[in-house]
This record gives structure tokens, sequence and C-alpha cells, in this order.
């Protein structure tokens, strides 16, 4: 189990949790995204009663709920890596909350809409 060149096992290093959530969200995104678009190729792009109409139906509806959040989970956990790796460690600390908290507020209001629209 001692992977590490500490001598530490595997789990002891503290971005491995990280790492495996970018890659299960990396996984998830794909396929979510591929569905989406595969359900989406009947729209009409010019009409919002089509998007209302197909909003409405469970498979675009259960796919835009577990695509959305997940799409926000992986944004947020790249610029983590982006903020740790390129900026000052003075300011990462506030930038990573500031980005969850905006992954997080864009996650309601996506979903919010999305069931907004489902309800009308």
């Amino acid at each position: 189990m001692e992977n590490t060149r500490e001598g530490l096992p595997e789990t002891a290093h503290p971005g491995l949790a990280h790492w495996r959530w970018q890659r299960l969200s990396a996984i998830l995104v794909l396929p979510l995204i591929l569905w989406t678009l595969w359900m989406m190729r009947s729209l009409d792009p010019g009409s919002y009663l089509s998007v209302r109409e197909w909003v409405q139906q469970a498979g675009p509806i259960t796919a835009l709920i577990i695509l959305l959040p997940v799409s926000y989970l992986h944004g947020a956990l790249g610029l983590q890596v982006i903020i740790e790796d390129y900026l000052s460690s003075s300011v990462h600390r506030g930038l990573i909350w500031g980005v969850r908290i905006a992954a997080m507020a864009l996650t309601l209001a996506s979903l919010w809409a999305v069931i907004s629209i489902a309800s009308a």
C-alpha cells in the first residue's frame, strides 16, 4: 500500500481525494453530455415551446438535473487546481471558497430554472 515517495500510504496524500473526484466527475460528464445532446436532436432551436415540452419529459429533465451539478462540480475542481498551481498561496483559500460558492449558486440557479421550465 506504500506507493508514495515519503513512504506514506496512498490514502494519506492530501490531494488524492480531489484527484479522484475530478476523475469521477469527468467520467460522468461525458456520457451525460452525449445523452443530453442525443435527446436534443429533435428540438426546434427557435421555439421556447419546443424546449419547454422537451424539458417536461422524464429523460431530459433527469439528464439535466444530473448533468448540471456534476458539470459545476467538475468545473470547480478544475479551477481549484489552476488556482493552487498558478496563483500565490496567499490568495488560495479565498479564491477556492469563492469558486465553490459560485459553483453552488450556479447549480442552484440552473436547477431552479430547469424545474421552473418543467413545471410551467
